[in-house]
């Protein structure tokens, strides 16, 4: 009986403790490693002399699906798996930014509880980032001082985790040659979908094992072959001047609603400002606060920072409340290409009524020495286009369309 029994609790002990030795340890889903050698051999099992399935670069993210013996097991781009030397990669074990948000407002107020009531503890500003810990109805639970704290949802917005493979810093590439073709799927057995000429300039959205995927028109996606193109600093010199309309005791169109233009187009002016710095612009504002800047000093600023372009930021409004659309605004002709590229990808990203690329006799533009145009982003005068106006989602749309609008016009050169 006594033999029986130790066979009964040793054995088993002893195939748990084998598995516990042998078998690889699962990682969290959230636990992601950054390649940190050049050109990386992913294995199709954890040792050197295993097969190679592909090979990675720098920079790029991979999640961790498993570890064995200094090895990682990663999820690749096209779903297959396979294993990583633990020392060719820097394993991420910080909040994602699946839990990151960026401030969209001036003077966010932070409050003690998810309510207007709740006591104002302190505030953030605009491009402040925060550590998004619960929501509740309209509010999000943020990390604050020692604990946590509460702010409203609608002027946070939330910044996404970028995708397996996804490059850490924004790049531009162009093509080597004209007619190069832009395929459906990262193989040259993929369907072409496009071309691009040597003129073309497009954003590394990610990389793929030797493509890279690239929006090609507006809302399509697809690869061009790493070898066959260059990286290009095109936009890094180019100086841009932002100017939010208005400001301190102008406080510019009311809308019909109560929305004063002149917050509006510095929250646009500082949301637009960061994007376009992140993509290698050099990035100067006319106000980067609520203050009175005179139309002259505005255009006197574009020509001793000797800009590249200037671009009023303004929202329109009319006693007619039915009117309603965007409207692109240039003085000399040689502006009107840089209008163009503008307002068309700004007419692609909305859904209000384009009223077109138009001449205008404004003071910015008649009277400034640098190439520049107005936009007028919308009538706050018109009840329904306030409120998308106002929207986060709309200011986001609208800044991502000028950047477009400019690699487009700068690529063209």
């Amino acid at each position: 009986m006594g033999k029986k029994l130790f066979f009964f609790i040793v054995i088993p002990l002893l195939l748990v403790i084998l598995f516990i030795r042998y078998s690889p340890i699962i990682k969290a889903d959230s636990d992601t490693i950054v390649i940190t050698g050049e050109i990386v051999n992913v294995r199709e099992k954890p040792g050197t002399t295993y097969s190679i399935i592909t090979q990675i670069r720098k920079g790029e993210t991979y999640e961790i699906k498993n570890e064995k013996d200094g090895w990682y097991e990663i999820k690749l781009p096209s779903g297959k798996k396979g294993w990583v030397a633990n020392w060719l990669a820097q394993e991420q074990n910080s909040p994602t930014n699946t839990n990151k948000g960026m401030v969209i407002a001036d003077h966010l107020n932070i409050r003690s509880e998810p309510t207007l009531t709740g006591s104002v503890i302190g505030n953030l500003q605009m491009g402040d980032e925060v550590v998004i810990l619960d929501h509740e109805d309209d509010w999000l639970e943020i990390e604050y001082a020692s604990g946590s704290a509460w702010v409203s949802s609608s002027y946070i917005e939330k910044m996404e985790k970028k995708p397996v493979g996804a490059i850490q810093e924004e790049i531009y590439i162009s093509a080597l040659y004209d007619d190069t073709n832009i395929r459906k799927k990262p193989t040259l057995k993929s369907a072409i979908v496009g071309q691009a000429s040597s003129k073309d300039v497009f954003k590394v959205l990610k990389k793929e094992g030797d493509w890279y995927q690239i929006e090609y028109t507006s809302g399509k996606l697809g690869y061009i072959a790493s070898w066959i193109v260059t990286d290009t600093n095109e936009v890094s010199t180019k100086t841009i001047v932002i100017d939010p309309g208005h400001g301190g005791r102008d406080e510019g169109a009311a809308g019909a609603n109560g929305t004063i233009e002149k917050n509006l187009t510095l929250n646009a002016a500082l949301l637009l400002s960061e994007k376009l710095k992140k993509a290698g612009f050099n990035v100067i504002l006319t106000r980067s606060a609520d203050e009175y800047v005179s139309l002259q000093d505005r255009a006197e600023l574009a020509y001793i920072k000797n800009a590249d372009i200037f671009i009023s930021l303004h929202f329109d409004s009319i006693e007619d409340s039915s009117v309603h659309g965007h409207t692109t605004y240039y003085y000399y002709d040689d502006e009107v290409k840089i209008a163009e590229a503008i307002h068309n990808r700004i007419t692609d990203a909305i859904h209000i009524s384009d009223r077109g690329v138009r001449y205008g006799d404004y003071y910015v533009l008649r009277e400034n020495q640098r190439p520049s145009i107005l936009l007028e982003l919308g009538y706050l005068s018109n009840p329904a286009e306030e409120q998308v106006i106002k929207t986060k989602k709309y200011m986001d749309k609208i800044t991502n369309a000028i950047e477009k609008g400019l690699v487009d016009y700068f690529s063209g050169d």
